[in-house]
């Protein structure tokens, strides 16, 4: 399942992602495979996804194109 499918409040694990470039640039704004996450917000009309990362404490705001490349397991 991929981020852009989970529902809002929901947490999860992130287990994967797609593409090398792709999970550089996740890792570069502070996400990696095995955080738990939860999904707080789903911008209206195609907007961004506000993430908590709850390893860290950190709240990251992720484009649906992004989202679509990072897979997780809810918990």
């Amino acid at each position: 399942m991929s981020l852009l499918e989970l529902p809002i409040g929901t947490r999860a694990r992130i287990s994967g992602i797609q593409g090398r470039m792709s999970r550089r640039r996740v890792m570069a704004i502070g996400l990696r495979e095995g955080d738990t996450i939860e999904l707080l917000y789903k911008g209206a009309f195609g907007g961004p996804i506000l993430v908590k990362n709850i390893s860290n404490g950190s709240q990251i705001a992720v484009g649906r194109g992004m989202a679509r490349r990072i897979f997780v397991v809810p918990l």
